[in-house]
C-alpha cells in the first residue's frame, strides 16, 4: 500500500502551501504515487491520492512526475495524462522530460 494515508498526504502538502505562496508557485512536482485517475491503478497499492486534484487545481503546476505505478505490471495505462493546466507523467523506468 501507499505509504502514506490520504490524510497524511493533505496534510504534507498543506504545509507545502505557505512555501509554494512565498515563492510564487511552482513548475515542476514530483511525487511517487500520482493523482487519483490520472495512470493509477484500481487496486489498493497503486491507487492514487484524491488531495493531489486540489492541490492541482490551485497551483497549475506544468507537470507532474510520478514513479510508482511500473508500466510493466500489465496495467496498459498511458504513459502521459493531462489534468487541467497540467501534465501528469509517469516516469516508472525512465523518462527524459525537455524543458
Amino acid at each position: 500500500p501507499n505509504q502514506y494515508t490520504e490524510a497524511q498526504m493533505r496534510r504534507r502538502l498543506r504545509k507545502m502551501d505557505f512555501r509554494l505562496r512565498r515563492a510564487g508557485g511552482l513548475d515542476l512536482l514530483v511525487t511517487h504515487a500520482p493523482p487519483h485517475g490520472c495512470g493509477d491503478g484500481e487496486d489498493y497499492a497503486h491507487r492514487g491520492f484524491d488531495c493531489f486534484l486540489p492541490f492541482l487545481d490551485r497551483w497549475q503546476p506544468r507537470y507532474l512526475v510520478h514513479g510508482h505505478v511500473h508500466l510493466n505490471y500489465g496495467c496498459n495505462l498511458p504513459r502521459i495524462h493531462s489534468y487541467g493546466k497540467t501534465t501528469v507523467l509517469n516516469a516508472w523506468e525512465r523518462y527524459i522530460l525537455e524543458l
